[in-house]
């Protein structure tokens, strides 16, 4: 990995690092197993995930757009598993964040301003949009937290890479089901958190290239 890009992954696993960590103790879920989830997501995230993207090409603020999600899923990821919440004031602040960098990606690439707005515009609403309706015909499962989540994944990702991830989501989700029928550790009226399925099913999709 070239020095600068060597240099952006180290800056952003320390910052992360400290961010994380206050945050988490605010959650108060910054103890035992979740501590070593919250590293090794760092880990897998700044420095393989450097790597990857820019072997990929992507632009630097693609990188950091991608980073950020990442890295803000494995924190709801840890929450939801602990609090069974997805915090609101989380979310908005990634709506934001995305705007923001959204404007800059529109400034630097004037003549795809248009087509990047529909693609997060899209993303948003049409993920969003996608997992209310299939929890109002399920009626059971998918709370407004996890139809939120994906609106903001959405935003970020585009609706074609959302879509991606979500196929590898459900996957995820649905092994993750069998696994804990196969252990006994539930049954099948047994509530899963679903922002860590989101997480790694996003995780692995961004890193796969898509």
């Amino acid at each position: 990995m070239p020095l600068t890009e060597l240099a952006a992954a180290g800056i952003g696993l320390g910052a992360g690092a400290v961010f994380g960590r206050y945050q988490m103790l605010r959650w108060n879920i910054w103890k035992g197993k979740n501590r070593f989830l919250f590293v090794l997501g760092l880990a897998v995230i700044f420095l393989p995930g450097a790597c990857l993207m820019k072997v990929y090409d992507y632009h630097a603020l693609k990188i950091i757009r991608y980073w950020i999600l990442m890295y803000a899923l494995v924190l709801l990821a840890l929450v939801d598993m602990e609090k069974k919440v997805i915090p609101n004031k989380a979310l908005l602040v990634l709506l934001g964040v995305r705007t923001l960098l959204m404007a800059g990606e529109c400034m630097c690439f004037p003549e795809l301003w248009l087509e990047i707005v529909i693609s997060s515009g899209t993303g948003l609403g049409g993920g969003g949009l996608l997992f209310l309706l299939a929890g109002l015909v399920t009626k059971r499962g998918m709370g407004m937290g996890d139809v939120k989540l994906i609106a903001v994944m959405g935003y970020y990702l585009g609706f074609q890479v959302l879509m991606s991830s979500l196929i590898l989501t459900l996957t995820l989700t649905v092994a993750g089901g069998i696994l804990i029928l196969v252990l006994k550790k539930g049954t099948l009226h047994t509530e899963m958190p679903f922002a860590p399925f989101a997480a790694a099913g996003t995780i692995i999709t961004i890193l796969m290239g898509f």
